[in-house]
């Protein structure tokens, strides 16, 4: 690819984009051609049940023409290495365009196709894709019209906060509580109540009122039905808002990361549920797709249940999902989540 053309891609689930409200996007990671930095915006349930596509223009320059290339592909392989173009559509813009100096060039940096495929034709795509398509964009840049003067400025390096407050959690400097998490002998893990209370309204609660005795650091906390590495797990978000590093990268950690959502519901932290359930979701298949369901829906996880939900009601994936162990035992245990299913593929 020289260095005049860009593009990027992602999938698109067409079973669940007509539960995002009108305003829901997906941006693409940012891309470069002919110099400029570029990003796609997908909104998949715009105004009228349309899928709309649009090229945003990420730096401050006038007059740039492009050709915009957007196609939706279906993943059903039509012959080796070829994805057959569902719908396809281009055309040329000129994007920061700006009749004076004076005019907000801003305004005409981002374009493309409202409209692009209604959410009906896509659920009429026969795709044996398990609900999926790829949005794949393309740009050319024919002409690299003229960037603005860059302001001289200060810069500002990233925000490392985390970093300092995950340092805090390993160092164990000025902690004021400690747990005991499972068995009774393990190594009482410390933390700052002030840090953990900020950041969960359930240790706000236990740090405050008539449990606040109970938990001095002469006092370990005790916590049942946990182990350690979990509860560190979910120490290390609250200190640095994220995973640990690593963490769900494999299908093989998926009981680590369903332990880990059982805590994040446990202690109302809603980022780290839907983190581990994104995770999961990455994961799942034929043989692990039961067990993600039972957690989503054993700990309050419905964005996840939905997702497990359409996966096993896709074209090809129910008969089997249904002949899998983990199925069987999910359904005798919880009948209902059959009759959702039941209900999701249209049957009695």
């Amino acid at each position: 690819m020289s260095d005049s053309t860009g593009a990027a891609e992602f999938e698109l689930n067409y079973l669940s984009i007509d539960q995002y409200p009108c305003d829901h996007v997906f941006h693409s990671d940012i891309f470069s051609a002919g110099g400029y930095e570029w990003r796609i915006a997908c909104y998949p349930n715009d105004v009228g049940s349309f899928v709309s596509v649009f090229l945003e223009l990420m730096d401050e320059a006038k007059n740039v023409t492009a050709i915009f290339d957007a196609a939706i592909t279906g993943n059903d392989q039509l012959a080796a290495g070829a994805s057959r173009f569902l719908w396809h559509r281009r055309a040329v813009h000129v994007f920061g365009f700006s009749n004076s100096p004076e005019d907000d060039h801003r305004d005409n940096d981002f374009w493309g196709f409202d409209q692009f495929v209604h959410q009906r034709d896509l659920h009429n795509y026969d795709a044996r894709s398990n609900g999926r398509v790829t949005v794949r964009c393309s740009v050319l840049v024919v002409d690299d019209g003229k960037r603005l003067p860059m302001k001289k400025g200060i810069a500002v390096p990233p925000s490392d906060i985390g970093d300092d407050l995950g340092g805090l959690l390993d160092s164990a400097a000025l902690t004021d509580v400690s747990f005991v998490v499972g068995d009774d002998q393990a190594a009482p893990l410390r933390a700052h109540r002030s840090v953990l209370a900020a950041r969960s309204r359930v240790f706000k609660a236990m740090f405050s009122g008539p449990m606040l005795e109970a938990t001095s650091p002469s006092s370990p906390v005790t916590v049942r039905d946990m182990d350690p590495e979990t509860f560190m797990a979910m120490l290390r978000f609250i200190y640095t808002d994220d995973l640990p590093a690593g963490l769900g990268g494999d299908p093989g950690e998926d009981e680590a990361l369903r332990s880990l959502l059982a805590a994040a519901d446990r202690y109302a932290l809603n980022r780290l549920k839907l983190l581990c359930a994104r995770r999961l979701l990455d994961n799942v298949s034929v043989d692990t797709v039961a067990a993600v369901l039972d957690c989503a829906d054993t700990y309050n996880c419905p964005e996840l249940k939905t997702e497990c939900i359409n996966f096993v009601a896709a074209d090809g994936n129910f008969k089997k999902v249904a002949l899998t162990d983990g199925f069987l035992e999910l359904m005798t245990r919880s009948p209902s989540i059959l009759a959702e299913i039941r209900n999701r593929l249209g049957r009695p």
